[in-house]
Formats: structure tokens, sequence, C-alpha cells
């Protein structure tokens, strides 16, 4: 591993990758820093050893084996995924309704009206809006009830 910023595009020049006016600022950065133009000596030896090794064969017997492990790799395909999105849907759909479910059955079971909706729609307090004379005239009422004068 390269612990230079353009260490990166030492390979890319080794291979011939890199547009001409980036080959230029490549070749000048090598002229300047050792541990990029030591780089580019080991890629260059590299390159070598494997032009010399040439047209190596394999044996059969070893290729076989090598594609034997690569089929038995696990292979995770489009379709795979898919599977794994549906169940992982359909899952936090069922488990949405029974939350759904259980919330709406804890409401009708306890055959009360939640605070919050009584709160919105509750009369108001006749004394914080009544006048001095509608107060006086239901208090004498309930007074009237309450003696039995009704």
């Amino acid at each position: 591993m390269i612990e230079c910023e353009q260490g990166q595009r030492v390979g890319a020049y080794h291979d011939g990758e890199l547009p001409e006016a980036s080959r230029a600022e490549v070749e000048r950065h090598l002229r300047e820093c050792p541990v990029c133009a030591a780089e580019l000596r080991r890629l260059r030896r590299l390159s070598d050893l494997m032009r010399a090794a040439g047209g190596a064969e394999m044996p059969g017997e070893v290729l076989a084996r090598l594609h034997q492990s690569v089929d038995m790799q696990p292979k995770i395909t489009m379709l795979h995924v898919a599977e794994v999105f549906v169940a992982a849907a359909a899952s936090i759909l069922l488990v949405s309704c029974v939350w759904l479910w259980r919330i709406s059955a804890a409401g009708a079971d306890s055959g009360q009206i939640p605070l919050w909706e009584t709160a919105a729609v509750a009369p108001q307090d006749p004394s914080a809006v009544a006048s001095q004379e509608q107060l006086a005239q239901w208090i004498v009422h309930d007074l009237s009830r309450e003696n039995g004068h009704d």
C-alpha cells in the first residue's frame, strides 16, 4: 500500500491507462517521489516475472478443483435479493396489521371515549360564560328543585 496521494495513479501509469496530460504529471511526480518511483520499479519487475512465466499450463486436476471451488461459492442473485426484500416487507406489513388490530380492539373494549376527544367537545363551564343574571337564575332553579318546589 502506497502512502503517497499519487500512489494510486502509478499503477494506471504503468498499465498505460492515463491520458497524455496525466502521464506527464505522474512522470514529474515520479522524479520527485522515491516511494512512487520504488512502486513503479516493483510493478515493472512483477510484469517481467509474469512475462517470463509465459504460458505455464495449469494441470487439469488443479484447474478442475479451482472450477469446483468457484462453483461451490454461494451466489447472490437478484432473485435472492428480491426474496429477502419481499420477506422483510411482508414481515413489516404483518407486524403493522397486528399492531393496528390490537390498538383498535383496545379502544373498542374499554367502551370509553379517550380523554383527548372528550376535552375537545366537552361543554364549557356555565359559570365561565354565563352572566351574573343567568347564574342567579340557575342557582334559584337548583335550590327550588332540592326543596321540592319544581
